[in-house]
C-alpha cells in the first residue's frame, strides 16, 4: 500500500495546502493594520473571508493599488470619519469595485430570514 496518499490526498498537496494556509495567516498579519485591511473592515468585509476566498494574485493587486494610491488624503479622511459605516461608497478608491464584489459574495453566504 502506498503511504504517500492519505484519504485521497497526496502528501505534496497537503503540504501545499498547509503552506498556503500559513502564508495567508502571515498575510493577514500584514494586511490587518494596513490601509487595505482598514478599508476592507470599514466596508464590512471579513478579513478571513477575504484572504481565503480571493486568489493571491488579486490580493497582491489590491495591495499594490493601495501602495500606489493617489488619493491618500481622501482615504485617510474616509477611514478616520467612517469607522464601520460600510454604506458609504468610497468612489475614489482604486479597489472599490473589487471590494463591492467581495462584499456581495460574502453577503450572499448569509441566510436572510
Amino acid at each position: 500500500m502506498d503511504n504517500s496518499r492519505l484519504f485521497g490526498f497526496s502528501l505534496a498537496s497537503v503540504r501545499e495546502l498547509l503552506s498556503s494556509c500559513c502564508f495567508r495567516n502571515e498575510l493577514k498579519k500584514s494586511i490587518t493594520p494596513s490601509r487595505l485591511g482598514r478599508i476592507l473592515t470599514s466596508r464590512g468585509v471579513d478579513l478571513q473571508y477575504y484572504l481565503y476566498s480571493q486568489p493571491l494574485s488579486d490580493i497582491m493587486n489590491h495591495m499594490q493599488n493601495c501602495e500606489h494610491c493617489h488619493s491618500l488624503e481622501q482615504c485617510n479622511n474616509y477611514l478616520d470619519n467612517n469607522t464601520r459605516d460600510n454604506n458609504i461608497d468610497p468612489a475614489f478608491c482604486r479597489n472599490n469595485d473589487a471590494i463591492k464584489k467581495i462584499r456581495n459574495q460574502q453577503d450572499s453566504l448569509y441566510v436572510k430570514n
